[in-house]
């Protein structure tokens, strides 16, 4: 492999694996949401038939 190559494999696995770290550990710290926005209504996307 040609330095180039070997250059943006490794830049490509660490924005991968960089990516899948970081949201594992955002999930880890804030698993649920606290809050929903204000707005909607419950049922507002059932089919109409």
């Amino acid at each position: 492999m040609t330095p180039i190559a070997i250059t943006f494999l490794v830049l490509a696995l660490t924005i991968i694996w960089g990516g899948l770290i970081a949201s594992t550990v955002f999930l880890a710290r804030r698993p649920e949401v606290a809050e929903y926005p204000a707005g909607g209504e419950d049922g507002a996307f059932e089919r109409i038939e």
